[in-house]
């Protein structure tokens, strides 16, 4: 290391205070944890790309990995419908629950209510799962006339629970953090209290209400046992493929399944592994997507 490295990691360090150098260390920690974590699956799912080949791995109609079929469209495909219809069902409940919280709710109410709603996201996913198929699949079976209840809709409804309280949670925040001023300012220019809510306060809080959507989104993808249980667990595209009623196959619970007995070292380990980089890649692409959009967003946008 050149002198001048040394003296600028020198003076560095010299600047910054004991807390923060003490904040400093486990930040860093957490950065080495989650980068050793994705060398770790790159590392193992890397042998399933090579041997079996990226195009049969990401675009193969069958996932049939005890007859050497190691095609993980269908888990792609169940992922993303599950994911998706369950945010097409939260997002609307999740945001205008947040908005009446926020700006018209009494704040007595509000403390009393908002802790109720963040600890539906404190519940283990396993008793959301056992409630999908006690309850949800056999209304799904009689309501719809189907023969199995554990349905990609069934999967999507149980997932929107799960994400509610996190979009309601940090957008009632986000809204209730815009400042005060723009509402006494649009008041008093003759805005009535909708109008300031539609066109004032949801466009300024706007990037922090994407952001919950987005966090929401990162928690529907990576559930597990929830939609393991709730889902069907059948590695097919329904027919046709925007049909909910059908069962469906998912990422993460074709390797909670796979993962304890398969063994160490085989392809069907590695592919495995291989599942974990899609979704790694998944999660990249939504994050990088969301840091996008945030930055083109207009942080203040008053307009009535």
């Amino acid at each position: 290391m050149s002198d001048a490295k040394k003296l600028g990691l020198t003076q560095f360090f010299k600047n910054r205070d004991k807390t923060e150098l003490i904040l400093l260390v486990p930040a860093s920690l957490s950065i080495l944890i989650i980068f050793l974590i994705a060398l770790f699956t790159l590392w193992e799912g890397i042998p399933a790309f090579a041997s079996i080949g990226p195009k049969e791995l990401l675009t193969g109609s069958r996932w049939a990995p005890y007859y050497g079929r190691y095609g993980a469209f269908p888990l792609i495909y169940g992922s993303l419908m599950v994911v998706l219809g369950s945010i097409l069902i939260a997002v609307p409940l999740g945001v205008l629950s947040a908005i009446f919280i926020a700006e018209y709710m009494p704040r007595r109410l509000r403390d009393f209510i908002k802790p109720i709603i963040e600890l539906l996201a404190a519940i283990p996913s396993i008793i959301y799962g056992f409630l999908a198929m006690v309850f949800i699949a056999p209304v799904i079976m009689g309501l719809f006339e189907v023969p199995l209840g554990r349905t990609a809709l069934t999967a999507s409804i149980v997932l929107s629970v799960m994400v509610v309280p996190t979009i309601t949670s940090i957008s009632s925040e986000v809204i209730a953090s815009v400042p005060r001023e723009y509402r006494i300012a649009s008041m008093a220019l003759g805005a009535a209290k909708w109008q300031v809510t539609k066109s004032v306060v949801l466009p300024t809080a706007m990037p922090g209400i994407v952001a919950s959507i987005l966090l929401a989104f990162g928690r529907a993808i990576g559930e597990t046992v929830a939609v393991l249980m709730a889902s069907g667990s059948v590695a097919t595209i329904p027919t046709p493929f925007w049909n909910y009623l059908d069962p469906v196959h998912m990422l993460t619970a074709a390797i909670a399944l796979g993962m304890g007995e398969v063994p160490v070292g085989s392809m069907h380990y590695h592919a495995l592994f291989g599942l974990g980089v899609i979704l790694l890649v998944i999660t990249l692409i939504v994050n990088a997507l969301a840091d996008r959009i945030m930055r083109k967003m207009p942080r203040e946008v008053v307009r009535i």
